[in-house]
């Protein structure tokens, strides 16, 4: 039963499946260098430790590659939404072939 203190609240962590996640985000620190308490999910989340990683790949495929990224790069960029397209019409509740996630190139 849930308890309002800070000593169910400590046991509660101790058993969360979920707390080794905590590990692979940057948690900000206050002047003192304690963690902050992040509440703002729904907007700019904390940033997974793996991002910078991700974006260097595509920022060295950029500039070694140029344009033929969208064909010769680590994760080719031409057909990046066949990639995201059965995760992107769950979460808008369309069917796969009702979706596309774009834009690569201009449009008018």
């Amino acid at each position: 039963m849930y308890q309002n203190n800070l000593t169910f609240a400590k046991e509660q962590d101790k058993v969360d499946p979920l707390a080794f996640l905590r590990s692979q985000f940057h948690i900000p620190k206050d002047k003192d260098g304690n963690d902050w308490l992040y509440f703002t999910g729904n907007s700019l989340g904390l940033q997974p430790k793996e991002t910078k990683g991700y974006i260097n790949q595509e920022l060295e495929d950029w500039a070694n590659l140029g344009v033929e990224g969208h064909f010769e790069a680590k994760n080719p960029w031409l057909n990046y939404h066949e990639l995201l397209t059965d995760k992107m019409a769950k979460i808008v509740g369309a069917k796969p072939i009702e979706v596309v996630v774009m834009n690569t190139l201009t449009t008018n």
